[in-house]
C-alpha cells in the first residue's frame, strides 16, 4: 500500500469538503483493485473518466454561465429553443440577453462574488435565467420553498444577503409577511404570467382542451403595489440593462453556486441545506458526452421541470444537464400529481424526471380511468423515476402504460434507431453527491440480462467519474470495505459531491473513514454492489430492526420477498408497530390492477412465502392492504408519505385467517 498520507475529504479549517480529484486517489487503491472501490482504476471506462476530468480542469475552469454558453453560442444553437414555457419559445440568444441584463441589475444592487441571494420561485423561465445571471456575477443562489416551516423561512431570510430577494408571485403571496420583516433593499417579484405566449392558440403543439393552462393571473402587480422596495421583472431588467457590461466573470469550477435542499430523515419543514460549487453542475453536464458516458447521442430534445426548484434534481439534473446536451427545458410551475398526465401533453417533453408516485398516477389515469385513451406518447423517450423506490411491481405497471402509449417511438437515437417503447429508467443517489446513480431503459436491460442467463435485475450504474463502495463495521468501530454482492452502507466520492451542508456539524456526520484512512461521504442507505459494478439501494442506513428478544430484521428483505410476485403485487412496504411490548411487522401492500391471479390466492401465496422465509418472526407479521378506495398516503411532493404510513402503527391491520384478511 502507498505510504502517502491518507486523503482527507473533510476540511475543518474551511468548513467544507475538499474538492475530489479521482486521479489523485489511484495510489490509495493499489491493494484493493479487486474490490468495487478500485474498479474505476481497472476499467476502460474509468480511465476515460480520469482523462475527462483532466479535460474539464483544463478547458472548463469557468462559471456555469460561461460553460453552458460554449455549447449554445454557435450558428446551430444560438437561435434555437433553449426554454419553453407553455407554448412560448425562448431562444438561447434571448435567454442570455435577459441573463446579462439580470446580472447587470444584480451588480447595480451591489451583489458581489460570494453573496447568497434568497430565491423562492416556481418553475418559470426566470429560474434558468437567474442561474445564468448569478453564476456570471459569482453569487450563490439559495432556492427554498414557501412550504417550509415559517420559522425556517425566517432563518433563511435572515442569513442571505439583504441586497436582493427574488420570488414568483404564487410563492411570494404565502411568505410576504415574513419577507417584509427581513428588510430587503430590493425585491424582484416575477409573475407566472410573465413570458406566457400572447396568442397560445397560434403556438406549435397547442392543446385546445387545456386552454386554461395557457393563462395565469398576474398577482405580482398587486403584491408590489405600495412597496417601494419591490419591482416587477420587466422593470428590473430595464434597470439592469445599462449595467450589463459592468459584470466581470472571473469565476471557476470551485466558485460556490447553488444552495439546494434535501429532506432526508430530517424534521419536516426543516430540510438540510447543501452548498454546491459550479463544479457539481459542470462535471455532470460535460459527462453527458457519449464518449465519456457511453450513452447514445441525441440532440434537440426537450426536458420538463416540475419538481420543486429547491432540489438538485430540478436545477442540475433537469435544467443544467439538459443545457449541456443542447436540449431545451420546458418550465412547468404546476407540480400536482393529479395534473401530471395533463402536463405531459401540454409540454410534450422527451425527458422527464418525476417521483414514482407521479408515474403511477399518470399510468392509473390512463390505464384504469381511460384518460387520453385515444392519444399516444411517441415523444416521451427518457422517463426516470426518482426520489423514492420504484419496486418491480410498480415498474411493470408504469411500463405497461409506456408500452400501450408507444412512449419514445417517435424519437430516434444515434442513427435510425427507434424504440417501440421506452421503459421507465431509475434515478438514484442522494443529492449530496449530485445524484450519481441511474439506469436508463431499465426493462430492456433486464431483458438483456435474462438473455445472457444472468439472475436478478439490473442495478443502477454509477456515473463514470464517481467512485463508490460498500462498507461495514467490523465490531471494533472500524469501517471495512466489503466485496461484490455483500450488504453494507453505500458510500461514494464524486467530482459532483457537495461542498458541504450549511451546518458543518452535519457534514461530519456524513463522512466515514475506512480502515485504509480514506474518507467517503455516506449515501446513508443499505445495499450492495453487484459483480457488474452496479448499485442496488435497499433501505435507509438506520432501517435495521432489533426486536426485544434480540432478532435482527431488515424490513426491505420482507418487501423484496413479496415483490417476487411482481405480476400480482404492485407495492410492498414494511413498517413496524408495537403490541404488548413486542415489535410487530406491518406488510403494507397494494395489488396490481392487472393481477393475473384472484386476490385471495395472491394474498395466500404471499403469506405462505413469508411463513417459509421468515419463520422466526412470522407470528409478528400482520397486513394492511391499500387499494383504489384507500390509496397509500401521498406527501405534498407526490411521494408515498412513509411517515404517515409508519404513524398508523397497528391501526386497522389484519391477519390471514381461512384464506381471508381478517381484522386482528
Amino acid at each position: 500500500m502507498s505510504e502517502r498520507k491518507p486523503f482527507a475529504l473533510l476540511n475543518e479549517e474551511k468548513k467544507r469538503l475538499n474538492v475530489y480529484h479521482l486521479e489523485d486517489m489511484e495510489p490509495y487503491f493499489e491493494d484493493r483493485k479487486n474490490l468495487p472501490s478500485g474498479r474505476v482504476f481497472t476499467t476502460k471506462r474509468g480511465k476515460i473518466a480520469i482523462e475527462g476530468l483532466r479535460m474539464i480542469e483544463r478547458d472548463y475552469n469557468l462559471s456555469w454561465y460561461a460553460a453552458v454558453r460554449k455549447f449554445w453560442d454557435n450558428d446551430t444553437y444560438w437561435n434555437h429553443e433553449m426554454i419553453f414555457y407553455r407554448g412560448n419559445v425562448i431562444t438561447a440568444k434571448q435567454a442570455y440577453e435577459a441573463a446579462d441584463k439580470l446580472a447587470g441589475a444584480m451588480v447595480a444592487c451591489g451583489i458581489v462574488v460570494g453573496d447568497e441571494i434568497g430565491c423562492c420561485v416556481s418553475n418559470h423561465p426566470i429560474v434558468p435565467i437567474l442561474m445564468l445571471a448569478a453564476s456570471k456575477v459569482g453569487a450563490k443562489v439559495n432556492f427554498f420553498g414557501s412550504h417550509y416551516d415559517p420559522v425556517f423561512v425566517e432563518q433563511i431570510l435572515n442569513e442571505v444577503t439583504p441586497k436582493l430577494f427574488v420570488s414568483t408571485d404564487d410563492e411570494y403571496q404565502h411568505i410576504k409577511h415574513i419577507v417584509d420583516k427581513a428588510a430587503f433593499q430590493k425585491k424582484l417579484i416575477v409573475s407566472l404570467a410573465d413570458c406566457l405566449p400572447e396568442h397560445p392558440e397560434e403556438t406549435e403543439g397547442y392543446e385546445s382542451h387545456l386552454a386554461d393552462h395557457y393563462h395565469f393571473d398576474n398577482l405580482a402587480k398587486d403584491l408590489v403595489a405600495g412597496d417601494d422596495k419591490a419591482v416587477l421583472l420587466e422593470d428590473f431588467l430595464a434597470f439592469g440593462a445599462p449595467h450589463a457590461d459592468e459584470v466581470v466573470d472571473e469565476n471557476g469550477l470551485d466558485t460556490e453556486f447553488l444552495i439546494t435542499y434535501t429532506s432526508g430523515s430530517t424534521k419536516v419543514g426543516f430540510p438540510k441545506r447543501m452548498i454546491h460549487r459550479n463544479r457539481s453542475a459542470i462535471v455532470v453536464g460535460i459527462f453527458h458526452d457519449p464518449k465519456l458516458c457511453g450513452n447514445p447521442s441525441v440532440k434537440n430534445l426537450r426536458g420538463m421541470t416540475m419538481i420543486h426548484t429547491d432540489t438538485n434534481t430540478n436545477l442540475i439534473t433537469m435544467i443544467s444537464d439538459s443545457f449541456f446536451t443542447q436540449w431545451s427545458v420546458a418550465m412547468e410551475p404546476l407540480s400536482g400529481r393529479d395534473d401530471f398526465l395533463d402536463l405531459l401533453y401540454l409540454n410534450k417533453p422527451n425527458f422527464v424526471l418525476a417521483t414514482t408516485g407521479f408515474w403511477l398516477e399518470a399510468a392509473r389515469q390512463n390505464l384504469i380511468d381511460g384518460k387520453y385513451s385515444d392519444r399516444k406518447l411517441p415523444w416521451l423517450l427518457a422517463t426516470m423515476a426518482v426520489g423514492e423506490a420504484c419496486q418491480p411491481g410498480e415498474e411493470k405497471f408504469i411500463n405497461r402504460f409506456m408500452k400501450k402509449n408507444k412512449a419514445g417511438s417517435g424519437v430516434s437515437l444515434a442513427g435510425p434507431i427507434h424504440f417501440p417503447w421506452a421503459p421507465i429508467g431509475i434515478g438514484g443517489g442522494d443529492t449530496e453527491h449530485g445524484g450519481i446513480y441511474y439506469t436508463l431503459f431499465k426493462r430492456l436491460k433486464d431483458m438483456g440480462n435474462k438473455a445472457k442467463f444472468k439472475k436478478g435485475t439490473v442495478g443502477m450504474a454509477p456515473v463514470p467519474y464517481a467512485q463508490a463502495c460498500v462498507v461495514r463495521e467490523d465490531g471494533n468501530g472500524n469501517f471495512v470495505e466489503v466485496g461484490y454482492n455483500e450488504y453494507g452502507i453505500i458510500v461514494a466520492n464524486s467530482a459532483t459531491t457537495m461542498a458541504g451542508y450549511k451546518n458543518f456539524d452535519r457534514v461530519r456526520e456524513k463522512v466515514i473513514t475506512d480502515c485504509y484512512g480514506m474518507q467517503w461521504v455516506s449515501c446513508d442507505v443499505y445495499g450492495f454492489i453487484d459483480s457488474d459494478g452496479a448499485i442496488h439501494m435497499k433501505d435507509r442506513r438506520d432501517s435495521k430492526i432489533v426486536t426485544e428478544n434480540g432478532v435482527t430484521v431488515l424490513p426491505f428483505q420482507i418487501a423484496d420477498a413479496i415483490q417476487e410476485d411482481s405480476d400480482n403485487i404492485m407495492t410492498s412496504v414494511v413498517t413496524t408497530g408495537e403490541e404488548d411490548g413486542k415489535t410487530m411487522f406491518v406488510v403494507n401492500f397494494q395489488l396490481s390492477p392487472f393481477a393475473k391471479k384472484e386476490e385471495g390466492d395472491v394474498i395466500e401465496d404471499m403469506d405462505k412465502k413469508l411463513k417459509e422465509q421468515f419463520s422466526n418472526i412470522y407470528d409478528r407479521i400482520v397486513y394492511r392492504q391499500f387499494d383504489e378506495n384507500e390509496p397509500f398516503p401521498c406527501a405534498p411532493s407526490g411521494k408515498r408519505h412513509m411517515a404517515a404510513v409508519s404513524e398508523m402503527g397497528l391501526d386497522g391491520v389484519k391477519v390471514l385467517k381461512d384464506g381471508k384478511l381478517t381484522k386482528k
